[in-house]
């Protein structure tokens, strides 16, 4: 392979490091940099093309550039591995090995401290929400086998509900845990993936919000509060894989019919001596908003993926 060949194998490989790097770390770091954020990734995008389109000869300058860009991806590639051990290292936990019955106590604790913490806030649990998604588990023993993998879950859904309720959503609707996915079975072999997804949802009340650009969290509406908490989370690893908000107000079909007002048509003053005026033009109509309102309270639907880390690939 020849040093050309070479360097579209490295700087393509580059490229997707740096995109993969952008779009994990720096487009979910807070949501209100995210514009700021895609254009940094367009411009190393665009650095990373030029070097691949390039005909470069095998000269000495050519190779310095060339070093010094995988220079800057190894440096990109050790951070994100730092980041992922973090994320990787929490999952792990202390070691323990939880049995049946303690990971059933476990849920039991959670659901009342989401329940205390609900009260205190002033929101309101429906009935979907009250045992986060984890019912058949409070009164009847989780198989051994899942309980490491059902554990993680739970804790992920109390972070996110908790981070819900402090955000002053005035209700939490709905929590449901999705069926662990096949990779759960390959790494209780010791197989499969590194990390693999964990997938739940929630359902609240909240304040839609507008651009939060330069304010602090304290100053937001729920919505944005809500998003900024999970996105930024340092312990789990959330990604929102889909988003749905419903506004609560119903709007009609069309408003009622209103005849534009029009000036009266006069007739011309053959003996008048003052100059004629022109007519007053007719009424502009002027949009109202119907729905949108930032102070308006929506229903959010969010789905959510918790990455699990498998100790087998990772320690």
């Amino acid at each position: 392979m020849n040093i050309l060949e070479n360097k579209r194998v490295v700087l393509l490989s580059a490229l997707f490091a740096l995109g993969f790097a952008g779009l994990t770390y720096m487009g979910y770091d807070r949501s209100m940099q995210f514009s700021k954020t895609q254009a940094e990734l367009k411009k190393i995008e665009t650095k990373f093309q030029d070097y691949n389109e390039a005909e470069l000869p095998p000269t000495a300058a050519n190779r310095k550039a060339i070093v010094a860009a995988c220079k800057e991806v190894d440096k990109i590639s050790a951070e994100m591995q730092a980041e992922i051990e973090k994320y990787a290292s929490y999952c792990y936990g202390d070691g323990k090995v939880l049995s049946p019955v303690d990971f059933q106590n476990q849920v039991r604790s959670a659901i009342a401290e989401v329940q205390n913490k609900a009260n205190a806030q002033g929101c309101t649990l429906s009935a979907p929400a009250m045992d986060l998604g984890m019912a058949s588990f409070k009164n009847a023993a989780a198989t051994e086998a899942e309980v490491p993998y059902r554990s993680f879950q739970l804790k992920a859904v109390q972070r996110v509900a908790e981070a819900i309720i402090n955000s002053g959503a005035p209700a939490l609707d709905k929590v449901y845990c999705a069926p662990l996915p096949e990779e759960a079975t390959n790494a209780r072999k010791g197989k499969g993936a590194a990390y693999f997804p964990l997938s739940f949802q929630v359902a609240f009340n909240a304040k839609r919000g507008v651009d939060t650009d330069g304010q602090t969290d304290e100053k937001l509406s729920t919505l944005p509060r809500v998003m900024n908490t999970l996105l930024a989370d340092k312990d789990f690893f959330l990604i929102v894989t889909g988003m749905a908000v419903e506004s609560s107000i119903s709007l009609p079909a069309r408003d009622a019919y209103q005849e534009p007002s029009a000036p009266v048509a006069k007739g011309d003053d053959l003996g008048g001596e003052e100059e004629a005026q022109p007519e007053t033009p007719a009424e502009r109509i002027i949009a109202v908003r119907k729905t949108g309102s930032p102070d308006e309270t929506v229903r959010v639907h969010l789905n959510i993926q918790v990455l699990y880390f498998n100790p087998s690939k990772g320690k």
